[in-house]
């Protein structure tokens, strides 16, 4: 039920010209990636946050950097957010609103504190 509602209706209106609807879409996702991460947490699924980061609109962006820091704050998700943390580790630093930029220094910090404390416990050094 829930891939059909991702299929037939958040991949056609993440990208509605509202940018309201866009940001409910969002909220959504981090619910879903959540509450249901062994069919939603996945880079498949990952990609529109990503993708999201860019939107024109700050409450957009806002709400994508809030369903981020709701994901690195489970410490059993971190693993499966190895490869979408590189690729957008830089979109999730630089925003000029400030509403935003300080979600995202706050998402930053758990981003770091979550790798650290992976590196610790298998014993790498950073």
């Amino acid at each position: 039920m829930m891939n059909a509602t991702f299929r037939g209706v958040f991949v056609h209106r993440y990208r509605d010209r509202l940018p309201e609807i866009r940001a409910l879409c969002i909220e959504e996702l981090g619910l879903w990636l959540k509450s249901d991460p062994e069919d939603f947490l996945n880079d498949g699924c990952l990609k529109y946050l990503g993708w999201m980061l860019h939107d024109k609109q700050s409450p957009v962006r806002l709400q994508c950097v809030r369903a981020l820091q709701g994901l690195y704050k489970e410490k059993e998700f971190i693993g499966r957010l190895e490869l979408f943390t590189s690729r957008f580790k830089v979109s999730m630093v630089l925003d000029k609103d400030p509403d935003v930029a300080v979600e995202v220094l706050s998402l930053s910090h758990m981003v770091s504190l979550c790798f650290c404390l992976c590196a610790c416990s298998s014993g790498m050094l950073l």
